[in-house]
């Protein structure tokens, strides 16, 4: 059987063996209740604390800055409309065409409740243009909503001039991180940035837990009410998962970001080689400044969906675009609002993590040159 070669990391990566060392104890032996009074439920509560410590550090925020979650939906949720309580007199908010769905999502229901939801858009690379973003402040305006790297293009937006436009006009200001964690050294301090989103599977921890961070003297209010999480966040904690987001964030402090060279070579070796070997291809976002390992890449006259399953065929595994739009019929939002010709080229994206080898990438080329060949000999 062919050896699986997995290169859909920006849809979630696979838990690091360190990752689940560390969290199989709190599976097992130590399943303490951490908000019990007695040992067996404290030294967990310890745990759930080093966690908070090592996410705090990553991002050079305060531990009680730090809310641990399901996922990071929730969290983009939460701080959303935690803006909009906090805000009642105000019904505007901005944000950008190339969100993640839980952030659209949320203002499609928020326009349904009678607010203005403005939508900045992307040029052909998919950069934002920050004078439309100055423009469309008004005095109605309660909260600014940008991502930092985008899911499909990779392309890392000016969230520092941004929160910096946000903090000129008194605006709340939230950033989702998602696909930047990791690949991106964010210092919430030097950003000043008021509300933050991150998710542990994009980051080799398990899928099912996520951080909201909350800049000290914010105005908050819980999505879901409790006592855990310093009355920020009801449900009893999420134990195993917080210890491995815990650990996963200790791995990226130790590995200082080095990573991330290796991943920018590998992926400009593969568009390089792609480019010297097959024709007409458009490579999407802003090569500039993107994110070290994602590549949304198409070929002139290739149907993305019938290259995806050839490659499967293979056990190669890309996608399409975000996974959590993949099972609509729909084009990718983000290149739609990049004004791409999608009726002649239909991208993939491809996304590698420290998993990845040359090797892999070199199978990757060989299949897709002799795939790509051949669906143009069948379309001719």
């Amino acid at each position: 059987m062919n050896q699986k070669i997995y290169l859909d990391n920006n849809a979630t990566t696979k838990v690091d063996d360190e990752v689940l060392e560390a969290m199989l104890p709190y599976l097992k032996s130590q399943y303490g209740n951490p908000s019990s009074i007695y040992s067996f439920g404290k030294d967990v509560t310890e745990k759930i604390k080093n966690s908070k410590k090592n996410i705090a550090k990553l991002l050079n925020a305060q531990e009680d800055e730090i809310i641990f979650t399901s996922c990071a939906s929730e969290s983009n949720v939460t701080a959303i409309m935690s803006a909009v309580k906090n805000n009642p007199n105000k019904k505007h908010i901005i944000t950008t065409k190339v969100e993640h769905a839980s952030i659209l999502e949320t203002m499609k229901n928020l326009e349904n409740n009678g607010y203005n939801i403005t939508y900045l858009s992307v040029d052909k690379n998919g950069k934002l243009d920050l004078e439309e973003l100055k423009s469309k402040i008004t005095n109605d305006t309660c909260l600014i909503s940008v991502m930092m790297a985008n899911n499909e293009i990779g392309n890392i937006y000016p969230i520092k001039e941004i929160d910096e436009i946000a903090k000129e006009q008194n605006i709340l200001f939230h950033c989702d991180a998602v696909q930047a964690i990791g690949k991106v050294k964010i210092d919430v301090k030097d950003l000043n940035m008021d509300t933050l989103s991150l998710s542990g599977h994009k980051i080799h921890a398990p899928k099912g837990i996520g951080v909201l961070y909350v800049k000290n003297g914010t105005n908050f209010t819980p999505l879901i009410f409790g006592h855990q999480e310093n009355n920020r966040r009801g449900g009893t904690e999420n134990v195993p998962y917080i210890v491995g987001l815990g650990k996963a964030a200790e791995l990226i402090i130790n590995d200082n970001y080095k990573v991330n060279n290796t991943l920018k070579e590998l992926r400009d070796y593969m568009e390089n080689e792609i480019k010297n070997n097959i024709d007409d291809v458009i490579i999407y976002g802003d090569l500039e400044n993107r994110l070290p390992n994602t590549s949304s890449i198409a070929f002139k006259g290739v149907s993305a969906n019938e290259l995806l399953l050839m490659l499967e065929s293979f056990n190669i595994f890309i996608s399409t675009g975000s996974a959590c739009n993949s099972k609509l019929a729909e084009p990718s939002h983000v290149l739609v609002a990049c004004n791409a010709d999608l009726d002649n080229y239909s991208p993939i994206r491809i996304s590698l993590s420290k998993d990845n080898t040359k090797e892999e990438i070199d199978i990757l080329i060989k299949r897709l040159v002799s795939i790509v060949n051949m669906l143009r000999r069948k379309n001719l």
